[in-house]
């Protein structure tokens, strides 16, 4: 056994045994990292992945043209390499390009998209693969913007002031015989809540031909912001206080109002509501109501009102009982009457004694101026009256 042990041929048997050991281990660690990196049985060492909603960048002189028919956006598939379609995808460090249309001039064309700035390991696929469009002689001009606004977007009782924007006008270019079909450019505003104050809101602002079509143009800037002020429609009238109802017999009614600061309401509502009134009439309704009193009443809104302040008014209702005049009350009444006969009749007759008087006066006087009339004559005798003189005279 010692013989074999200090053999020669056993030491180079023990070398052999452990440069082999020694290789099968190496090899194992060398396989292990290319199964890590690069798998076995087939499996790909690249990938793929689709990006979605690109810009297209078009490459043309836009002062002197006009191009439509391309798409918003566009769609890519790159594959190639794990780790640099990954870093690709995140930096997105490329660009969708209609190249040299510069070189194809005014007309119809159908062209290919292609991606710039992609690594060579990658591959790719756009979508839409080709797309057609037309190129035309640009035309540039400025249009006043009109600003479009549905009033039924306010609530009742409420009118909206002009509207202002920050931007009057706006620059629209794009193919000559698009911009000459330019009837309108409005800025439309709406509102899905009713609008009761003051408002502001950016909208878009789009061009249209006299049917209402939306032209293909570029406007710029492409947004404008609408202001406009909100009021009330309100207008200060008087309450009117209506009686109704069925009065208790023997009872009048005073209505009035217990704060007289609430004499005038504050009233909103449409134009043409407020113009037919002048006041605001309240029925009062008296029924079963025999003593003074005060209640609050809820004033109710008339057609064509959005509102009404105060909303509810206290009304002193003050009840006065008719008073009734007696039999005996009606007697001096007659009594008086009797008197006024009597009196009436005293002085009849006190006038024919006085104008009886009066009479026998002036037959005095005359009787006297005949008497007066003799003495002239120079005697004592009477004057013969006529029916004697008559007698003589035959």
């Amino acid at each position: 056994m010692e013989k074999i042990y200090n053999s020669s041929w056993f030491t180079k048997l023990v070398a052999f045994a452990f440069a082999v050991l020694l290789f099968t281990y190496v090899n194992y660690e060398n396989n292990s990292k290319l199964l890590t990196t690069n798998p076995l049985n087939g499996v790909s060492t690249s990938s793929s992945k689709i990006i979605t909603n690109l810009p297209i960048v078009v490459d043309i002189d836009q002062d002197k043209y006009f191009v439509s028919g391309f798409p918003e956006t566009a769609s890519i598939e790159i594959s190639g390499p794990t780790n640099i379609v990954s870093q690709t995808t995140a930096n997105k460090s490329f660009d969708i390009t209609a190249q040299n249309l510069d070189e194809l001039g005014v007309g119809v064309h159908t062209i290919n998209l292609v991606a710039e700035g992609l690594s060579s390991d990658l591959k790719y696929t756009i979508t839409p693969p080709e797309i057609t469009i037309e190129i035309k002689e640009k035309r540039v001009e400025t249009f006043k913007v009109e600003v479009v606004f549905d009033e039924a977007n306010l609530a009742e009782g409420y009118v909206a002031e002009e509207p202002t924007l920050n931007y009057d006008t706006v620059e629209i270019s794009g193919a000559d015989s698009t911009i000459e079909k330019i009837n309108t450019v409005q800025a439309i505003v709406s509102s899905s809540e009713e609008i009761k104050a003051d408002f502001k809101k950016t909208v878009p602002v789009d061009a249209f031909d006299a049917n209402g079509n939306q032209l293909d143009v570029i406007i710029n800037p492409k947004e404008v912001t609408v202001s406009m002020d909100v009021n009330s429609n309100s207008k200060p009238l008087p309450l009117k206080l209506i009686q109704i109802g069925k009065p208790e017999e023997n009872y009048d009614y005073e209505l009035g109002i217990e704060d007289e600061k609430n004499t005038l309401l504050s009233v909103t509502g449409s134009p043409e509501a407020l113009d037919k009134l002048s006041s605001y009439p309240l029925e009062i309704d008296v029924t079963g109501i025999d003593e003074t009193t005060t209640k609050e009443v809820n004033l109710p809104l008339i057609d064509g009102l959005s509102s009404i302040a105060p909303e509810k008014i206290t009304i002193r209702i003050t009840v006065n009982k008719q008073e009734q005049q007696t039999s005996s009350e009606a007697k001096p009444a007659e009594f008086n009457t009797s008197i006024e006969n009597t009196e009436s009749k005293t002085s009849s007759t006190v006038d024919s004694s006085n104008s009886k008087q009066e009479s026998e006066k002036q037959s005095s006087l005359i009787s006297g101026e005949k008497v007066e009339s003799s003495k002239v004559n120079g005697n004592n005798e009477s004057l013969p009256n006529q029916s004697e003189l008559d007698s003589s005279n035959q």
